[in-house]
C-alpha cells in the first residue's frame, strides 16, 4: 500500500541537445509549416517522464556577408523566438564559403556555404554536462556521426547517465549510427514527429519588452525551400 505521505518521486534532470542544420535538412525544410516550433514545449512533452531543465540549439547564422538576405531575417526571427524560451540557448557556430573544384571536364571552381564547428559544440557541451554532473539523462538529436565519439566518452566515462539519440527524419529510416549507439547501450530511435502541430509558437511571439515577433509569412504549408543549400 502507497503511503500518501511519501514525497513524489524526483525526476530525473534532462539536457536536451539539438543541432539545428541537421533537424532543418532532414524535415523541416520539407515541412515548412512546423519550422515555427516551440522546441520546449515539444522536448518537454517528449520527455515528460524527466524533468528538461536545459535545452541547447547548435546553429550557425546563414549567408552572414549578404548586406541583406531573406533567408536570414527568417532565420533571425525565428531565433529570437527561440530566445524568449526560459530554459533554452542558442550556440552559434559559422556559416562560411568553401573553395570546391568540378571534377567534370569544365574543371570549374564554385564556392560551396558550409556550416562549421557545431558537431564540435555540441560534443563539447556534451562533454562538459557529463563532467559537471548537471544531468541524470542526455538527449541528442541528430544523424551527424561526427557526434558519436562524445557520445562514446560520455557512456565509458559517465555509464549512470542515461543517453538518447534522436534521428530527425520524415520516414522510418535504418542508419549506421543506429547500430553504433546500440552497441554503446544507448537509446537510439527516429524523432517522433506525429504531434509537431500541437507545439508550434503563437502567429506572434511576445519579446519581455512587450514588443512581437512575427511567424514568417512563407512558413505555411507548401512552401518548399527549393535552393541546394537553403536553411531555416
Amino acid at each position: 500500500m502507497k503511503n500518501p505521505d511519501a514525497a513524489p518521486k524526483k525526476k530525473a534532470r534532462c539536457g536536451v541537445h539539438i543541432d539545428g542544420f541537421n533537424c532543418y535538412f532532414r524535415v523541416f525544410r520539407y515541412r515548412p509549416e512546423w519550422k515555427w516550433l516551440n522546441v520546449q514545449s515539444f522536448y518537454e512533452n517528449l520527455r515528460s517522464s524527466e524533468e528538461v531543465i536545459a535545452i541547447k540549439y547548435f546553429t550557425a547564422i546563414v549567408e552572414p556577408k549578404k548586406p541583406f538576405s531573406e533567408t536570414r531575417e527568417r532565420q533571425m526571427l525565428y531565433l529570437n523566438a527561440l530566445k524568449t524560451l526560459p530554459k533554452l540557448t542558442v550556440i552559434l557556430g559559422k556559416y562560411q564559403a568553401r573553395e570546391v573544384r568540378c571534377l567534370a571536364r569544365c574543371g570549374e571552381v564554385y564556392n560551396v556555404p558550409e556550416e562549421k564547428k557545431t558537431d564540435v559544440n555540441i560534443a563539447v557541451r556534451l562533454i562538459d554536462d557529463a563532467v559537471k554532473g548537471a544531468v541524470d539523462s542526455m538527449v541528442l538529436v541528430s544523424g551527424d556521426s561526427d557526434i558519436e565519439p562524445a557520445v562514446q566518452w560520455v557512456r565509458e566515462n559517465h555509464p549512470v547517465i542515461k543517453v538518447t539519440v534522436y534521428i530527425p527524419t520524415l520516414a522510418p529510416s535504418w542508419e549506421r549510427g543506429t547500430s553504433f549507439y546500440k552497441s554503446l547501450g544507448v537509446a537510439c530511435r527516429d524523432l517522433p514527429l506525429g504531434d509537431v502541430q500541437m507545439h508550434l509558437f503563437p502567429e506572434m511571439v511576445p519579446r519581455q519588452d512587450g514588443s512581437l515577433i512575427q511567424r514568417p509569412a512563407l512558413w505555411v504549408a507548401g512552401k518548399q525551400d527549393t535552393g541546394p543549400r537553403a536553411a531555416e
